[in-house]
């Protein structure tokens, strides 16, 4: 079976996502959508990252000119460490949104995969 394109899999990630966010009212809703927008698109970035790190690692070999080489943090990792700021903050402002005695609740949706 073919691996479905990045555009379905955030796709598939945003409606998981509004379903959890589903009861806000309007008001809060039309913040939340583009957040929720990102959320999805940063989640399956993120996986897609890790795929990579796994395949390759965490480090790469680098060489500046003809004596200076050495290790250091691939782009992956460092595209991975970035997005993963930007989700946790994105997921924040989310809850944020969230009336305080619907939060726990929610967290533990969002948190699931």
């Amino acid at each position: 079976m073919a691996k479905p394109s990045k555009t379905a899999l955030i796709k598939r990630e945003r409606v998981r996502l509004a379903e959890i966010f589903r009861d806000l009212d309007e008001n809060k809703l039309k913040i939340a959508d583009p957040l929720i927008d990102r959320a999805a698109f940063l989640t399956v970035s993120i996986a897609e990252l890790e795929d990579q790190i796994n395949r390759e690692g965490w480090t790469e070999e680098y060489q500046n000119g003809s004596s200076q080489k050495g290790v250091k943090r691939s782009a992956a990792a460092d595209a991975h460490i970035a997005l993963t700021k930007n989700l946790a903050a994105i997921s924040k402002q989310l809850l944020d949104i969230v009336p305080p005695a619907a939060r726990g609740g929610k967290l533990s949706e969002l948190m699931k995969r």
